[in-house]
Order: C-alpha cells, then sequence, then structure tokens
C-alpha cells in the first residue's frame, strides 16, 4: 500500500555569482561605463594637450573614474535585472553611493587638490587673453602668473632706425639705442616677443645699401616674414638745434599695413623712449593689465648718461669691431657697476672672444647682484648663463626650468629650455618642446624644419619627410623648404627626387647660389664631374654676399678633396678664408676652419694641420668647442703621432662629449675604427664602423667597414658595405677602388675593371704630390695589370 506526503514546493536553485551577475548585465553596464570612461580620458588628454590645461587633468579623470566604479557596480547589480524592483532604491545604494562619492572626492582633493611640485597648472577664462598660471616648486611656494595665450602673443621685428642730417656718421650708435632700450622696457610685458635685427647690417651692405637704416621697408618685411614675426618696428630720428624728433612705425607682416605711427620729440633719448612705448603696445594689441612692472627705461639701464651712451656705442660696434665693442663696454661698467644689462654684454662678448671662463664670468656676477634693474624673464636669462659658466649645470637647468614653469608662454625660456635639451642630447625632449613652441607660435615654420632635422638625428625618417613635407605644403613659395627635402632625399641615396626638389627651389629662386651648389653636389655623387664643376662656377657667379661666396668656395673645397686635386682644394681654401674676414668674428672662422683639417692630413701635411689645430683650439673658447673639435684632434693625433697618442686623444673625447650626444656617438666610434686600421686590428676597426653605422648609416662609415672587413679577409661582408657606401655615394672614388680589390680577390675581375674605370673617372686628375694620388696610382696600375691579364 503506497503512501503520500503533502510536501511544500522546493524553490528553485539559486543561481552561481557569475550567472548571477550576467543575470543582472553587470558585466555589460561596467564594459560600457568603461568604454565610455576610455573615450573622457581621451578627449581629457586631447583637450589638455591641445588648450594647455592642467598637465595632470588626464590622470585626475582617470582615478575619479575608476573611484566612481563601486557606484556603478552597484547601480548594474540592483537595476539591471529586469523586475519590478528594478527602478527602486536599495537601502544599500542610499549609503553606498554616497559614502562612495565622499571617498572620491577626499583622495582626489588629497592627491591633486595642492598641485604636484615643480609643475605648472593653468586657469582658462575663454574670454580673456590670459591664462593663470600656478607653480608649485619643490620647497612648498606656489608662484601664481598671469600669462598671455599662445593665440594673442606679439611677435615683433625690430630694425635699427634711419638717422637724418642731423646726425652724424660718428653717432650711428643712435639708430640701434632706441630700438634697444624699447625692447628692455617692452620685455617686463610678455606678450611682447621681439626679434631684433641688429647686427644684420652687413646683410643690407650685400643687398647694396649702406644700413637697415638705408634699405627699403620691403626687404625689412621679407626678413622678417623669415623670422615669422607678426609685426614689424621701423621708422627714424633726426635732430635739430639739440632738439630729437623720432617717428616709429609699427607695420603688420602679412600685409606691409600700418598698424600704427607716433612721433615724438625732446631732448633726452632715453625719456623718448618712455613716451613711445605706450604708443607701440597699443598699435600691437597689447592690452592695459594691472601688475605689470612700468619703470623708466633709465631705470633699466643707469642712471649715469655717459655710462649708457658707452654701452650703446659698444652694442653697436660689437658686431664689427670687437676691440673697441669691448673697451665701450668696460667703460659703461666702470662708470657704473650696477649697469646691470651693460656687465651681461660685456660677458657674452669675452666669452665669444675666448677668454678664459673666470674673466667672462666676473661681469655676469656683477649683473647678477643687480638684476632689481631687468624684466623677471631677462633676469632668468643671466642667472642660467651665470651658472652655465660657473659650471654648475644642474643650477643652470634649474634656472632654465623655473623660467619655463612661470612663463609657460614666453618663447625665449623654451627656447633656452631647448638648447639646454639639445646640448644634453635629450632629443626627444627636444621634440616636445619644439611641440609646445609651435602651439604658441603655429605660423612659425622654422619650427616644422627643427622638427625635421631633430627626427633625421634620431633617425626617424618618415617623420622627418612628414614634418618636411608639412613644411613645404604650408610654404609653398619657400625655395629652402623643397631644398630641404633634397637633403633628406639624398640621405636616403633618392637622389632622382633630390634633383626634382633643387630643381623646382632654382625655379622659385634662380638667383640662390645655394641651391646651385647642392644639384653640383649631386652631380659629383653621380659621377658627372664636368657638370660639378661647371655646376660651381655657376654658384660663384651667383654668389650675391661674402656668405653666399663662403658656402660655394666651402663646396669648391670639398670637391677637388675629392678629385685629389689638393692644390685647388687649398686656392680654395685660401679664398673662403678672405671672404670670410669681411663678416665673421675671428671665432666664427675657426670654426668654419675646423673642416680644412681633413684635407691637410689627406694631403700628408700632418704638420701644418697640427698647428692649425692649435691655433683654432686657442681661438674657441672652451665651453663652445663640440664634438666636431675632439674629433679633428683624434685625427691628427693619429696621422702626426700615431696609434698610442690617437687612442689617448679618443680616450679624452670620449669624455670630453656627452655619453648621449647622437651627434659624437658615430663620428668618434668612425675615429677608433680608424685608429684599429692603423694599428693592424681589422676586426677592430670594423667592429667600430659598423657601430658608426648604427646610429649614422653614412657613406663614409660604410665604406670605412667594407675596407676593414676586407683587410680582415671577410670579403662578402665586405662587398655588402662597400655595396651600401655607393648606394649613398655612386661615384665614390674610394668605394670604388676597394670594392675592384674585393671583387678581384673573389675572382670577378670584370667587375673589378668596372670599378677601377669608376674610380677613375673621379681621380682622372688627381695631384701626384700629394697622399690621395697613391689611391689614384694604384688603381691605374692594378686596372692596367687586370686588363692586360
Amino acid at each position: 500500500m503506497e503512501t503520500s506526503e503533502n510536501h511544500p514546493p522546493r524553490p528553485p536553485p539559486r543561481p552561481g555569482l557569475t550567472r548571477e551577475l550576467i543575470q543582472r548585465r553587470v558585466p555589460h553596464i561596467v564594459a560600457i561605463y568603461a568604454g565610455v570612461s576610455w573615450g573622457l580620458v581621451e578627449f581629457t588628454a586631447f583637450a589638455t594637450d591641445e588648450f594647455v590645461l592642467l598637465p595632470y587633468w588626464t590622470r585626475m579623470v582617470l582615478v575619479t573614474l575608476l573611484l566612481m566604479l563601486p557606484s556603478v557596480v552597484m547601480l548594474a547589480w540592483f537595476h539591471g535585472k529586469p523586475g519590478k524592483d528594478r527602478d527602486s532604491l536599495a537601502r544599500t545604494e542610499k549609503i553606498g553611493i554616497p559614502a562612495n562619492v565622499v571617498v572620491c572626492a577626499a583622495m582626489l582633493w588629497g592627491l591633486f587638490g595642492g598641485g604636484e611640485p615643480g609643475s605648472t597648472t593653468t586657469r582658462e577664462d575663454p574670454g580673456s587673453t590670459t591664462t593663470q598660471v600656478t607653480v608649485a616648486t619643490e620647497e612648498g611656494v606656489t608662484v601664481e602668473r598671469m600669462v598671455p595665450k599662445p593665440e594673442f602673443l606679439k611677435s615683433t621685428a625690430l630694425f635699427p632706425l634711419s638717422l637724418g642730417p642731423g646726425i652724424g656718421e660718428e653717432e650711428s650708435w643712435i639708430s640701434y639705442a632706441v630700438l634697444e632700450a624699447l625692447v628692455l622696457d617692452l620685455m617686463a610685458d610678455d606678450f611682447f616677443v621681439p626679434h631684433a635685427f641688429f647686427g644684420f647690417e652687413s646683410y643690407a651692405r650685400e643687398r647694396g645699401f649702406e644700413s637697415f637704416g638705408k634699405a627699403p621697408l620691403a626687404l625689412k618685411r621679407e626678413l622678417a616674414q623669415d623670422r615669422y614675426a607678426g609685426f614689424m618696428a621701423t621708422g627714424e630720428i633726426d635732430r635739430t638745434d639739440g632738439l630729437y624728433r623720432l617717428t616709429l612705425r609699427v607695420s603688420r607682416v602679412d600685409d606691409g599695413s600700418l598698424a600704427g605711427e607716433t612721433t615724438r620729440q625732446g631732448t633726452d633719448l632715453l625719456a623718448l623712449v618712455d613716451s613711445v612705448s605706450g604708443p607701440v603696445k597699443t598699435a600691437l594689441g597689447i592690452p592695459p593689465r594691472e601688475g605689470i612692472e612700468d619703470l623708466p627705461v633709465r631705470a633699466r639701464l643707469s642712471e649715469n648718461g655717459e655710462a649708457v651712451e658707452a654701452f650703446f656705442r659698444g652694442i653697436y660696434a660689437r658686431f664689427t669691431e670687437r676691440e673697441t665693442a669691448l673697451e665701450y663696454l668696460t667703460t659703461a661698467t666702470t662708470l657704473d657697476p650696477t649697469f646691470t644689462v651693460a656687465q651681461y654684454v660685456l660677458s657674452e662678448l669675452l666669452e665669444v672672444s675666448g677668454e678664459h671662463e673666470t674673466v667672462a664670468i666676473a661681469p655676469l656676477l656683477a649683473a647678477m647682484d643687480h638684476l632689481y634693474r631687468m624684466p623677471e624673464r631677462y633676469g632668468f636669462r643671466v642667472k642660467a648663463d651665470y651658472y652655465r659658466l660657473a659650471n654648475e649645470m644642474d643650477r643652470a637647468a634649474d634656472v632654465v626650468e623655473m623660467w619655463v614653469d612661470l612663463y609657460p608662454n614666453d618663447l625665449n625660456a623654451l627656447r633656452a629650455w631647448k638648447n639646454w635639451q639639445q646640448s644634453s642630447g635629450d632629443r626627444e625632449g627636444v621634440l616636445a618642446t619644439l611641440a609646445a613652441m609651435r602651439k604658441l607660435d603655429p605660423l612659425d615654420g622654422g619650427l616644422l624644419l627643427e622638427m625635421a632635422s631633430t627626427h633625421e638625428e634620431l633617425g626617424n625618417d618618415d617623420q622627418a619627410l612628414a614634418a618636411r613635407t608639412e613644411y613645404q605644403e604650408r610654404f609653398p613659395r619657400d625655395a629652402f623648404g623643397y631644398a630641404g627635402l633634397a637633403l633628406h632625399h639624398r640621405r636616403r641615396a633618392e637622389l632622382g627626387k633630390a634633383r626634382e626638389q633643387l630643381e623646382r627651389a632654382i625655379v622659385l629662386e634662380p638667383l640662390e647660389s645655394e641651391f646651385v651648389v647642392q644639384l653640383a653636389e649631386i652631380d659629383l655623387d653621380v659621377g658627372r664631374v664636368d657638370e660639378a664643376g661647371a655646376g660651381y662656377g655657376r654658384a660663384l657667379d651667383l654668389a650675391r654676399t661674402a656668405w653666399d661666396r663662403v658656402w660655394v668656395l666651402r663646396g669648391l673645397r670639398d670637391y677637388h678633396h675629392r678629385r685629389g686635386e689638393m692644390a685647388d682644394a687649398f686656392r680654395a681654401i685660401e679664398a673662403r678664408l678672405e671672404a670670410e674676414s669681411g663678416y665673421r668674428l675671428p671665432v666664427g672662422t675657426a670654426y668654419g676652419q675646423l673642416a680644412d683639417i681633413p684635407v691637410y692630413l689627406d694631403a700628408g701635411r700632418a704638420g701644418e694641420a697640427d698647428a692649425l689645430l692649435e691655433e683654432l683650439r686657442a681661438a674657441i673658447p672652451p665651453g663652445q668647442s663640440g664634438y666636431y673639435l675632439s674629433h679633428v684632434t683624434v685625427r691628427v693625433a693619429l696621422e702626426a703621432e700615431g696609434v698610442e697618442a690617437a687612442l689617448e686623444a679618443h680616450r679624452k673625447a670620449m669624455e670630453a662629449v656627452e655619453a648621449n650626444d647622437i651627434r659624437a656617438r658615430p663620428v668618434l666610434a668612425g675615429d677608433l675604427g680608424l685608429i684599429h686600421e692603423r694599428a693592424g686590428d681589422y676586426a677592430g676597426a670594423a667592429e667600430s664602423f659598423l657601430a658608426a653605422i648604427a646610429v649614422r648609416p653614412e657613406a663614409e662609415y660604410h665604406r670605412g667597414a667594407g675596407r676593414a672587413l676586407r683587410l680582415a679577409g671577410r670579403l662578402d661582408e665586405a662587398a655588402g658595405e662597400l655595396a651600401k657606401a655607393l648606394r649613398l655615394v655612386p661615384a665614390d672614388p674610394h668605394a670604388h677602388f676597394q670594392m675592384a680589390l674585393v671583387r678581384e680577390a673573389q675572382g670577378d675581375v670584370a667587375e673589378a675593371v668596372e670599378h677601377l674605370r669608376s674610380a677613375l673617372v673621379v681621380w682622372e686628375n688627381a695631384d701626384e704630390d700629394f697622399e690621395p694620388a697613391r689611391e689614384a696610382r694604384e688603381a691605374r696600375e692594378k686596372l692596367a695589370e687586370l686588363e692586360a691579364g
């Protein structure tokens, strides 16, 4: 007999946590939240970068979204599952979500409320021309500044004034004095970005004008456009019966229209500057602001009238008569030791003149004691140079960094920071700074070209090409943009494309000798030696200025050097030195002569090269020597004294240059390859040349690696490196000669003969009295031997 019992129905089994989460759509909602959050983070990162907002806004948004995740999970859990309770608020949510908000706010305040030490933050006002910047230093001091928004900066080119008949030639310094003083006066307002063309008189003379004062407005506008300035200041000054009459004009560079003009009269030059500064600011559109220091110009300079005149006379003479300039500046600082800007300029001139650091630093120290005379921006510049000369590089870097922090929209500060990054080898940092400068001055195409050059140094060919192409598209009438693209294509062995770009440049600027020189270089690279020689001749005929002539003669020296025509190479050097003497200071000439030393060495004149090197080393200030001086020092030591001396010079060179200097590394690696090769260590030589190629794949290093590998018996590898050298420079006679020796050793006589013939096309007229003729003679003898064999 069966019995049955009445049991209550069993509840359905409770789903597992994973199933429950899916039923409540928690993963779906969290995924949607994550996607939206990532979009917000990306947008914030873009806004921060594009509109110069708070540097840590992106991090703050990211942290906020992560901290609010518990609230999202709670909302999903209680409201994700369809049903009658979907829209009701659970008790857990009533407590949990407010608690989450409070915790989130507390953590955000703790993390971001006080700013970051050493960082810059901004507060935007869409209707204002300025942005509030807050800098929290590592010492905990918070400094606030109102800085101009990038679009309101007033980039201004300033030209020396025209002098009226009432001012004699001996008072030409007055043409500089007014605008120099005006720059110092307006520097207190960081809306003002000056580009002073004082010291460019040689440019005007080479264009057929005695000075900028007599040059037409169109020429000045062309120069202002080259600096990407928005405005330019020009004018004239005269004197009648002891009364100066000053007229100053501010023009817009884009269309040449007049933005403002003012005329003032008086007996005191500096008082005239004070009277025109207001109208100049109005013409530039610089808005009036509270808190901008407005001292009389005399307070910026000196109360001693004789000291002021001596200073301006020194400023006028520093580009042409260095000793005279030093005398005037010394007089100015002696008459008034508190004359800050005079002390600073005196220090600059002493350093450029090659004086010992202790001599150049003394006036800088005096300037440091009286920085109160100068605008704060100018003071940062003085401090940075003082610490640099005192060899306190960390402090110098700190000063420049603080300058950038306090004035993030100051192009001069960013330029100083970029120069510091370049000197320390921080190329990635240089790119970041250039990007910041572009935001401040998007019209400055020169920044694009600097970015391209930096990318090329880093080996980023695609990015470099993109930057140069963008420049060409933005400035299609700038012939130098096409010439830059031509150089880029040459480095990539794209000689046909390089020629096309140069021909476009020549169409735009048919009288520009530099482009004709570059076209001649391509002709020489591909073996069209007669066309190359004719090109240099045309370039000399086109050279309008001393600088043009120097550029052409430098190329002509290299042309004859490659062909082994050493006597002609030395004649080109002598002609270049004569052209340089008319416009360059001895230091500039010394830099140019460093590249002459390899010619002396290849000519077998090692003793003369050694003497010249000592002369140049004395002329170049210690802090400005650079890696190239170290390079030629190693080369001279190798040829004049031998392997051991060269190794010691190389060791010192490696200590002297920055370890991360991209320019120095391949050069010194190549030098080490030459030393190993001279010592008979061909495997070590090949290793050094290959290390240079890894940083900078140039024909010279491929050729050196191929030569060393051939001498080490590694013929296949040698042929590979020499082929790469010939791809870059198809008519390189040294590479052809080495390849001929490789092919002969491999048994390919026919190809060896072809390479020898190619080498002798270039070496056709090699001087027999000089070292390059040795290889030419060997090539002729080898060709005769193989053809007869």
